[in-house]
């Protein structure tokens, strides 16, 4: 990425995040310190740490460093003063009027958003990133609220390592093309920035094409090497590979080699004939089971019918006395017995309840 307008007396990291950006081998431009005009006549312009155009993409990026000496958690919330573990007051720098470095990056996006206007005729959209870059020699963990509760087009990441903004650049957020040369330059005239470095032919070796038909032919470019975040970048191993590849929409992913793989074997959807043997042998093992179960059943229900057919069982024989009281005397009492006839209807003892005589 090709980065203009750099200061010698900016802070240590905006100085590396120029760094990141001129080695992140994303097409663009990257406009550092650039002076947005505001948005109405009576409003005062403001500045932007860096602005970055890519083929099919404008953000606003505002760089922020830690000053906690230890490190920790540091809390992002959309709507407050931002805090860190162990840290009193803002854990970084908050400009003047404003919550929390959101609220400058939100107004950058749409001081910007406004000038698009003159450059392509309708405003394109355009985010807002706050790169948050830690003290060095401290570890900071970021707690940010989800996308879903982030105002729309603006982001939070921590810059902790060089290749963190190459991986946020092909997120694949933004797919059709929209900045090209003629607005690009546009927009450099609307910043004011005449660096003999924006010529047409150095903004096509970006990325940029003339026009948006023709925007389907970008260039490729492998992934980027880096050391030490907090050292001098060492020189890639690898030469750079320039391709031309026919991409839509463009897309700015890292080259890497491509191993050869083994093609895929693929069977026939019929089955082998020793699998349809076993599928008819456990049919057959199936079909037996359920013939079995049906005779235990039928041999059981025979049974119990044949049971409840059998007669019920005779009652024992039963003797009735009978006492001859003609004579008036009891102990000439004679006593017959007289056999009873079986019942054929026998219901066994009557039942017997309390207070009945003769029970």
């Amino acid at each position: 990425m090709l980065v203009v307008n750099e200061r010698t007396d900016a802070p240590k990291t905006e100085r590396l995040v120029a760094d990141w950006l001129r080695k992140c081998r994303v097409p663009g431009i990257a406009v550092a310190g650039a002076h947005i005009p505001g948005r109405h006549r009576r409003d005062a312009a403001q500045e932007a740490d860096f602005i970055v155009f890519t083929p099919n993409s404008c953000v606003c990026i505002e760089v922020k460093g830690t000053l906690s000496p230890s490190g920790g958690t540091l809390s992002c919330p959309v709507n407050g003063s931002w805090s860190m573990s162990g840290y009193e007051g803002d854990p970084v720098h908050v400009r003047s009027g404003d919550v929390n470095p959101v609220n400058q990056a939100k107004s950058a996006m749409y001081a910007v958003k406004a000038l698009t206007k003159n450059a392509t005729g309708a405003e394109q959209f355009v985010s807002a990133l706050v790169v948050i870059v830690p003290r060095f020699g401290t570890t900071v963990t970021l707690d940010k609220p989800t996308r879903r509760f982030m105002p729309k087009g603006v982001d939070i990441m921590l810059g902790g390592r060089p290749n963190d903004l190459f991986t946020w650049f092909q997120r694949g957020t933004y797919h059709q093309q929209v900045w090209t040369v003629p607005r690009v330059q546009v927009m450099l005239r609307e910043l004011g920035i005449n660096d003999p470095a924006t010529t047409p032919d150095a903004l096509a070796s970006e990325g940029f094409t003339d026009s948006i038909e023709n925007s389907k032919t970008i260039r490729r470019t492998p992934a980027p090497v880096f050391a030490d975040p907090w050292s001098e970048p060492v020189a890639d191993p690898m030469p750079s590979l320039v391709q031309d590849a026919e991409i839509d929409p463009p897309r700015y992913l890292p080259s890497r080699p491509i191993s050869p793989v083994a093609p895929e074997r693929y069977e026939s959807a019929r089955p082998s004939r020793s699998t349809r043997t076993r599928r008819r042998g456990s049919l057959g093992l199936l079909v037996f089971a359920i013939i079995a179960v049906i005779v235990l059943g039928g041999g059981i229900w025979y049974l119990i019918t044949a049971y409840r057919s059998q007669p019920a069982p005779v009652a024992p024989s039963m003797t009735r006395s009978v006492v001859d009281t003609s004579a008036g005397l009891p102990s000439q009492a004679e006593t017959l017995e007289q056999p009873v006839a079986p019942s054929t209807n026998f219901q066994g003892p009557q039942p017997c309840y309390p207070f009945q005589p003769d029970c």
